[in-house]
């Protein structure tokens, strides 16, 4: 069988650079607009070579960009197509840092398709073809007329970038799925106004002496994981209208989690975050009461590199095991207001989901389990750690709840083999970015919540479990 080697178009210009925010920072600082988009499939699968059927997975040959591209001045103005007036297209040279090389590309509207039929052509492949579901897109606009324009994709599991792209453009909102921003207006140091008054005290602490400064950074305790999840339960509260997270009470319950874990809570807990770990870093680099000289500032970060970077170190591990936790909590709210009956978290045999409906009392009867019992476990995100779920059903069904918009079809089709029901958010089944829609093994919270109770309803109540409202 031959290998499919795909035709590289570009020019080689400079060396490839690594995708870092500095990276960013540098092209915003270089343009006048950037477009971000989430790639739907199509806007990766143009660049994935089907085996089997011997093309391309997509023949839209680009990425798709709405309306409202043509229309702001970022493109050069289009020429109509002598041959087809209803194309116009404009020629842009594009940089790809990334790769290196330069790209003749091509702006078109088919006009004829509607308003929303623009492409953008003739890009590297392998910018692409490898890339997860929900992924990003960045095209950056020159300040100089006429210039070169940058551009580089986000893969959506690098975690740290795509962080990034949420401070600066919002790019995990659940709605988002593309803007055009003026580079001006970027902040590229977003603002921590809530944090002032703790600053002001802590330059207090700081001019008083070592001694000081010590007692005020451990005075500064980090909130729990359920205290920054009930702020921000009660922030959906006032926002919503609800009183509870009965998920009988909520069109799309899948939804409602994903809103409090990754926007609302996410958001409070990066102010906590600042709160909690800057003061240390300063600790870290002011603490021996040696002058504030830049020379001094200098060597002490060189002398105390090992203390700054244990406060780095903290902080990330703490981000990652943080939504884990955040996640466990809603969804065990959300049970317990829909009077669903479950246990948390019981240990079996080394097993630990994390709920078992109903109660660990009929997970643990060998007789009745596979009829009347069921796992619901949770991962934030699933990468490869799914794989030890499947040791926790015992012979009961189970269901797999995910926040994750970027699980591949093939991992998918391996749950299924593996006997797992993918639970997601609502809107993550028709989402033109996920890989979910019409997958067996995948169902949405509010379908999940549904068949709990038309299928176990009527066997809880028969063993005399109270169960639903």
């Amino acid at each position: 069988m031959s290998i499919h080697i795909p035709t590289d178009p570009g020019k080689s210009f400079a060396e490839p650079e690594e995708k870092t925010p500095e990276l960013i920072e540098r092209l915003i600082a270089k343009s006048d607009k950037v477009i971000v988009k989430k790639l739907a499939n199509n806007d990766r699968n143009w660049a994935v070579w089907d085996e089997a059927k011997g093309r391309y997975k997509s023949n839209q040959a680009g990425v798709l960009l709405p309306a409202a591209a043509r229309e702001v001045d970022f493109f050069p103005p289009l020429v109509p197509d002598p041959a087809k007036p209803h194309n116009s297209s404009s020629d842009i040279v594009v940089f790809w840092p990334a790769t290196g090389k330069i790209y003749e590309s091509r702006f078109i509207w088919y006009s004829e398709k509607g308003l929303a039929e623009n492409h953008w052509t003739k890009s590297p492949r392998s910018e692409f073809s490898d890339l997860s579901p929900a992924s990003f897109v960045l095209l950056f606009k020159s300040k100089e007329s006429g210039g070169c324009y940058d551009a580089l994709t986000v893969d959506s599991s690098d975690d740290l970038l795509c962080d990034y792209l949420d401070e600066l453009f919002g790019a995990s909102a659940p709605d988002f799925s593309f803007g055009i921003f003026k580079a001006a207006e970027v902040v590229l140091a977003p603002s921590r106004t809530k944090l002032q008054q703790l600053a002001a005290d802590l330059i207090s602490a700081l001019l008083k002496g070592p001694a000081a400064l010590d007692i005020f950074v451990e005075s500064i305790q980090k909130r729990s994981t359920a205290d920054i999840a009930a702020e921000a339960f009660e922030q959906w509260r006032v926002d919503s209208g609800n009183l509870t997270l009965n998920p009988y009470l909520l069109s799309a319950p899948g939804d409602t989690l994903q809103d409090l874990t990754r926007e609302r809570e996410f958001g409070i807990y990066k102010r906590d975050e600042a709160a909690h770990y800057g003061p240390r870093l300063v600790q870290a680099v002011y603490g021996s009461g040696r002058g504030r000289s830049t020379n001094e500032v200098v060597a002490t970060l060189l002398e105390n590199f090992d203390a700054i970077y244990r406060v780095f170190l903290s902080a990330g591990q703490t981000r990652k095991s943080r939504a884990g936790g955040s996640f466990e909590i809603h969804v065990g709210r959300m049970l317990k207001d829909g009077n669903v009956p479950h246990s948390s978290q019981p240990i079996f045999d080394r097993r630990r989901p994390d709920f078992v409906l109903p109660s660990k009392k009929i997970y643990r009867d060998v007789l009745r389990r596979s009829n009347s019992a069921l796992v619901l476990t949770l991962k934030t995100t699933l990468r490869e750690r799914w794989a030890q779920v499947v040791s926790e059903s015992a012979g009961c069904p189970i269901y797999l709840g995910t926040l994750d918009e970027r699980v591949p079809r093939s991992t998918l089709d391996k749950l299924g083999e593996a006997g797992i029901t993918l639970v997601v958010p609502e809107r993550f089944i028709s989402s033109e970015f996920a890989e979910y829609q019409q997958h067996a093994s995948v169902i949405s919270f509010r379908r999940f919540f549904d068949d709990v109770r038309d299928t176990k309803g009527e066997d809880w109540h028969s063993l005399g479990i109270p169960c639903f409202h």
